[in-house]
This record gives C-alpha cells, structure tokens and sequence, in this order.
C-alpha cells in the first residue's frame, strides 16, 4: 500500500512540473518583450538578412557642435487681429506660401465701423468750424465783426481739428491706411470689415482660426515661416573659441539628407560665457533656398579651417539605422536565428554611414538588410499574433 501511495506522489509532483513548463509561445512573447526575434532557417532564408560589423573609429575632424534648426530671429510673424471681430473668411491654410501684404483672414469688427463714424463726424465738425472761422475773419477784417469772436472761431476750429486728427490716429491704429481714410465718405455706409495680413514672407506653419469664431487681439491666428535662410545656434566650447570667427565657412549635417551638405558661415558669436557648460553661442546661418531644412531638425555643424578633439565612435552603415515612432534603433544579431532590437542613440551622418553614440558596440553585428522584416516580426509579437 505504501509503494502504491509513492508512486501516486510522484505521479502527481511530476504532472505538477509539466504544467509549469512553458510553452513555446509563452517564451516567444518574452522574447518579444525583451525586444528579441528568433526566426526559423525558412524565415531565415526568405527575409534575405544582410549583416555588417560595427567599427570603432577614432577620428580627430574639424571642431563640431549640434543643435537644432530654428528659423532665423526676423524670420517668424505671429498675426492676429488689432481688433476683436468675428472671422468671416479664411484664405490660407497650413503649408501655404504667402507674400508680404497678402490676406489672410477677414473679420467683421463693429468697433472699426463707429471708429470710422467718429471719424467721419469730426471732419465734418471741423470743416463747419473752418468755415465759421473764415467768415468771421472776413467780417473783422471789414470791422462788422469783433476780434474775440473771430478769436473764438478760431479756437473752435482748432478743437475740431484736433479731434478729427484723434479720429485718423485711432483708424492708422485699427490698421486703416492714409490713403483709405482719405476716401472714407460720409455718404456711403461705413463697413467693419478688417483685412489681416501677412507682415512678411513665408509659409504659414499654424493656423488658429475657425470660420464664424470670435478672435481677439490676444490671439495668434496664424504663425509665418520665412525658412529661406534658417539659423543653428550651437555651442563652442571656451577652450575651441579663439578658432570660431565671424563669415567662417561652415558645413551641416542632417538625418533626413544622408551624404547631403549644407554649406553656411558664422553670422555671430556671443559674448557671454554661460558658467555651467563654459560654453558660448555660436550663430550660423544656412541659406535654405529649396525649403529641405526643417525648424527642429537636429543638425551637426563642422566648422572649416577648425582642428576638434580626437574621439571615438562606434560607425554602422545607414541602412541599418529603422525608425519606430521618435526613436532609432537598430537590429544586432545575437545567436543563431536570434536578433535583438538595440535602441540607439545617433551622432553625425555622412557618406552612407552613421555614428552611433549609445546602443550598440563595435564588433556587434548588425543588420543592414532585411531589418524592415524583424520590426515587422516584433510588432507581431507585441501584438499577440501568430
């Protein structure tokens, strides 16, 4: 009896153990988590996976700084209304050109209309009191009339004026030109219609307007953009600034135009230090006639006729760099079937490769074909399908 009771036991311990076991989509979506793919031999072949050796290089370049593309100080409008109004039409929209002076935008704002009344009113009180004035000169200079009511007259001709020209100073505040108040006509029904208009050339990059909506001085309803040249204010170490001087050529880098250089010069060079980093602004300036450079693109900036700091860094092909979302990463092979995904972080970009900065090491392995089918294969994975 007691051996038939062991046996149950270890019957049971042993059923125990088996159902602990993990079954081999348990350890697949583990895997996925950590960011690792294991692909069958058949997988294998059909993705056509291309691998390259990370290097290190140690290079002593020109002196180099990054940061990001911003649009040039004089080269950003931010337009809004000088009048609160109601928006009755819209002209442009995100990603259109516009030139200096065009509409925008059309407002009905009531409060231009009894300004252009008030006006109107006041250059009519003065041409009445003008006239007054002439008439009583001519009666005192024929002794029918007395100096003081020429005098006052005169004073209340002077009131008069002084409050129309108060009339035309608020309109030129409200936008309307000498030239439109001048044709402003007491016969004709005064309109509150405002233009808005574009202080400068560009594309518009924001526009914060809805049709039938009421805006605000306040408001910035559309953001301008003239990215025609665009600046990059990057840091200069103090040790390396006696190299930095103004009209420097220099030469940039960015992501998205692999192989691709921007030539520009150093506009201005700052005169402060800043105590934390010691270090000092540098201004350069890249003409961006065809629009590639983008405000926000990071963009490394080599200095001419500059002698850097020798470093070293880890270089992998382009190709093997994938975007996924706001990251980079890249697919290092770590066994026999098996790639992980290796989140890096990236340095300068030229000639068909790229400085990795974090995430992957030399002599790693990396895939330079074929990784579009591992991050295919992850997604997979994370998403629970087979």
């Amino acid at each position: 009896m007691k051996r038939w009771f062991t046996i149950i036991i270890l019957l049971a311990a042993a059923c125990g153990r088996d159902g602990d076991a993990k079954t081999p989509e348990a350890v697949d979506e583990e895997a996925h988590a950590r960011g690792v793919i294991v692909l069958t031999p058949e997988q294998e072949a059909s993705a056509q996976l291309a691998t390259a050796k990370a290097e290190a290089r140690t290079t002593t370049g020109l002196l180099q700084a990054t940061a990001e593309v911003e649009p040039s100080g004089d080269g950003v409008a931010r337009v809004g209304p000088r009048l609160g109004g109601r928006i009755l039409s819209l002209s442009v929209g995100i990603g259109d050109a516009v030139k200096k002076g065009q509409t925008l935008a059309t407002l009905d704002a009531p409060e231009l209309s009894r300004a252009k009344a008030d006006y109107l009113s006041a250059a009519a009180s003065w041409k009445v009191a003008r006239e007054k004035a002439d008439r009583e000169k001519a009666l005192y200079d024929k002794k029918i009339s007395s100096e003081a009511d020429w005098r006052d007259a005169e004073a209340e001709a002077a009131r008069a004026r002084a409050d129309m020209q108060a009339g035309a100073s608020l309109l030129r505040s409200m936008g309307v030109g000498d030239a439109q108040i001048g044709k402003l006509d007491l016969d004709r029904k005064q309109t509150s219609g405002i233009s808005l208009t574009a202080p400068i050339e560009g594309v518009v990059v924001e526009r914060n307007a809805t049709l039938g909506e009421m805006a605000e001085p306040s408001d910035a309803l559309f953001v301008i953009m003239d990215l025609r040249q665009v600046w990059v204010q990057v840091d200069v170490f103090e040790r390396d600034l006696a190299q930095a001087k103004v009209g420097q050529k220099v030469t940039a880098h960015v992501t998205a135009y692999p192989g691709r250089a921007f030539p520009g010069s150093v506009a201005a060079i700052g005169a402060v230090v800043e105590p934390k980093t010691r270090a000092v602004q540098v201004r350069v300036v890249l003409p961006n006639d065809d629009g590639a450079l983008k405000p926000g693109m990071f963009a490394t900036v080599e200095l001419e006729g500059t002698s850097g700091v020798a470093h070293q860094r880890v270089v992998v092909p382009s190709t093997a760099v994938q975007r996924d979302g706001d990251r980079s990463v890249v697919f290092v092979k770590t066994g026999e079937h098996e790639y992980a995904q290796h989140i890096v972080k990236l340095g300068l970009e030229t000639a068909g490769s790229v400085e990795i900065e974090e995430g992957v090491a030399a002599g790693d392995e990396v895939i330079t074909t074929g990784s579009f089918v591992l991050k295919s294969e992850l997604r997979k994975g994370e998403m629970g399908e087979d």
